[in-house]
């Protein structure tokens, strides 16, 4: 399988669909109407349901259910852990970027 075929296969994340190099206006081309609070709010939602697509598969994988193999239980895991790290660095990134304005003298 080559990465094109598991791009197309990929879900885009729905919080910045839409958005292209660029493009000031704000995601989905909303004239910037969300703000930065909401498109934060939003990829939590969205890393929160990996997070709990993967607690199923797995509780699915140990109770033996129907359609649950190691194989999908593992993606989604790979799925939460990639989205949960990437959310890890960009809260990180905010979080210095708070300090930095914080040290600022005006």
């Amino acid at each position: 399988m080559s990465i094109g075929e598991i791009d197309m296969k990929m879900p885009q994340i729905p919080s910045i669909r839409g958005v292209e190099k660029g493009d000031r206006r704000g995601p989905e081309g909303t004239g910037g109407k969300d703000g930065f609070g909401q498109v934060l709010a939003d990829a939590l939602k969205e890393v929160n349901n990996l997070q709990n697509e993967a607690d199923s598969q797995i509780e699915g994988l140990t109770l033996k259910k129907e359609g649950v193999t190691p194989h999908t239980a593992m993606i989604a895991l790979e799925k939460a852990d990639v989205a949960f790290q990437l959310m890890s660095a960009i809260r990180g990134k905010i979080v210095r970027a708070y300090e930095e304005v914080i040290r600022t003298q005006v």
